[in-house]
């Protein structure tokens, strides 16, 4: 009997790689600037939010985006490569997540040094 929970993680991970390839056309820059603001939260080593990555997007950019499920994608690929670990839990204020909970991320290399 296969182990479910494996192949739930196994389709969330080419669900968010077929996402990312969407993303990844020549005319959006959406995904390119999420992961630039990815990479400097992660250079500054503090803990962060999906929110703090949102904000830091230029509306135009964001108007590229051609599913709200991109910054997710990215952020779970980044955790699955351990590039970025979860150190706590929010309530979400943004109106269309309905106050979900979800992760604070910090650079996995500044957990291990608290």
């Amino acid at each position: 009997m296969p182990d479910q929970l494996a192949l739930a993680f196994a389709d969330r991970n080419a669900g968010q790689q077929d996402n990312l390839a969407a993303a990844s056309a020549v005319h959006k820059r959406y995904r390119e600037t999420v992961e630039t603001v990815l990479a400097e939260l992660v250079r500054q080593g503090r803990p962060f939010t999906a929110d703090d990555v949102r904000k830091a997007i230029p509306d135009e950019v964001a108007a590229e985006a051609h599913s709200p499920n991109v910054l997710p994608s990215v952020l779970g690929i980044w955790a699955a490569r351990r590039v970025i670990v979860s150190c706590g839990e929010y309530r979400s204020r943004r109106r269309s997540r309905r106050a979900s909970r979800n992760r604070v991320w910090i650079a996995r290399s500044a957990a291990s040094a608290a």
